[in-house]
């Protein structure tokens, strides 16, 4: 009788190894079929996936929202649909193949740089990825895509539709794949993988500091931890309502979002009034221990996980307020360095109003964005020239907004910004860049550069 040894199990690592290389290689072979394609045939297919999506914009809100759990299906909806909108229009039209650009001597030509792996988060896992496909195959790029594993059903949906239209469209379905049974094993494979050209990391800090460290070009996109300033100059009621629309969009979920309220002393009342005029809830004295223990873990001293993204209503509930109207957001009243954690990212409905004295306001909301959040975007309301140019000038932020809700200005719906779902942070958030990214931040850029003689 042969002594026959039990099968080994497979190595999981081996397989997730398989798995990559599978993807990739689908990847590189449809990316090497469309190089060739001219822009009017891709607006084509840009076109046609828009319109796949502009059918069930509700619907693909809805389903996501119940997934993901966290925001908001109205302004889901709202966020899909600028992208099926605003980003489709940068796009129509735009070369992005071969000579881009002239000016004067200088020729600018562009050639894509090939297999992209993007990390999609879970605060908007439909606009998100639909925005990197749609930039990525304009700029004849193949994408493979990680959802995370709440959103991965969705994610399939999304993708399943994208590749039928390539299908019908007659170009190859594997220009955008997903990876089904995302794992940080897969991920981290994928982001060094040898035939992947290009890393897009939207998540948290631990995430991108992984893509960085992965030895592939990188784009990343870190948290954010919006400071407000109301200055003395400010239009309090305008600027209360554009806070309190700003945060209460989406359950507070979007990083770009304000977060921490810096209000000049003089101003403070009047302003207070406002926000209350608004929607908000402020917190203020001895009623804010009570509120801040049930909102926040002892532990971790971040907003408890089943709160974040939930509304204003839910999240005034569960701090035991008791209100007789609606609530956009709750206000926390604090001095610096009181309750420290109050002032980091809150992914919820849920702001930390500080007060500066005469003077004070630039620099403490420096702090604040120091503190958490540095590179992202930073808000002033004021009518005051000279103060505006100083507060760009000492914000270490990627965009500077003036007069204007962070959430929508950072967006590039009431700002002259382009509409985009990934923003970078530069060096001050570990980034290599501080621009929104666009479809020019996916194509190796030439010079053609002539002698002067």
């Amino acid at each position: 009788m042969l002594n026959v040894a039990p099968a080994r199990a497979p190595d999981p690592v081996s397989l997730d190894q398989n798995v990559a290389d599978e993807l990739v290689e689908r990847a590189r072979d449809a990316q090497n079929a469309i190089d060739a394609l001219d822009d009017a045939r891709l607006d084509k297919v840009v076109r046609a996936i828009v319109g796949a999506f502009s059918k069930d914009v509700e619907g693909w809100a809805e389903r996501e929202l119940a997934v993901t759990r966290i925001g908001n299906r109205k302004d889901k909806t709202h966020k899909l649909g600028l992208v099926l909108t605003r980003v489709f229009h940068s796009l129509h039209g735009v070369r992005t193949r071969g000579r881009i650009g002239y000016d004067q001597s200088l020729i600018e030509y562009a050639s894509p740089v090939g297999v992209i792996f993007a990390v999609v988060p879970l605060t908007n896992p439909v606009p998100n990825s639909l925005f990197k496909a749609l930039l990525c195959i304009k700029t004849r790029n193949a994408l493979i895509a990680s959802f995370p594993q709440k959103a991965d059903s969705v994610g399939a949906q999304a993708f399943d539709l994208i590749r039928g239209v390539l299908a019908e469209e007659g170009l190859p379905a594997d220009l955008v794949q997903r990876c089904a049974e995302p794992s940080h094993s897969r991920t981290k494979l994928l982001m060094s993988h040898s035939g992947v050209a290009l890393v897009l990391a939207t998540g948290g800090s631990q995430l991108v500091g992984a893509a960085y460290s992965s030895g592939t070009p990188t784009i990343g996109v870190g948290p954010g931890n919006v400071p407000v300033l109301v200055a003395s100059s400010a239009d309090v009621g305008r600027a209360a309502r554009d806070i309190v629309k700003g945060k209460a969009y989406d359950n507070g979920i979007v990083c770009g979002s304000e977060s921490n309220i810096v209000v000049d002393e003089r101003v403070r009342a009047p302003f207070l009034e406002a926000l209350t005029a608004a929607g908000a809830v402020v917190v203020e004295g001895d009623a804010r221990s009570p509120v801040i223990e049930a909102l926040f873990d002892p532990e971790t001293r971040r907003l408890r996980r089943e709160l974040l993204g939930v509304d204003g209503d839910a999240l005034a509930a569960a701090a035991g307020l008791e209100v007789t109207h609606r609530v956009a957001c709750l206000v926390l009243a604090a001095e610096r360095g009181e309750y420290p954690f109050i002032a980091q990212e809150k992914m919820a409905p849920l702001l930390t109003l500080f007060t500066a004295e005469q003077g004070r306001g630039v620099d403490d909301a420096a702090a604040l964005l120091w503190s958490e959040g540095a590179g992202h975007t930073a808000v002033i309301h004021s009518s005051d020239p000279v103060e505006i140019d100083a507060f760009a000038t000492a914000m270490p932020a990627g965009r500077i907004l003036v007069n204007t809700s962070a959430t929508h200005g950072m967006l590039g719906e009431t700002s002259d910004l382009p509409v985009s779902f990934m923003q970078g942070s530069g060096s001050w958030g570990g980034n290599g860049t501080t621009d929104p990214i666009t479809w020019r931040h996916l194509v190796n850029i030439k010079r053609l550069a002539f002698g002067r003689g």
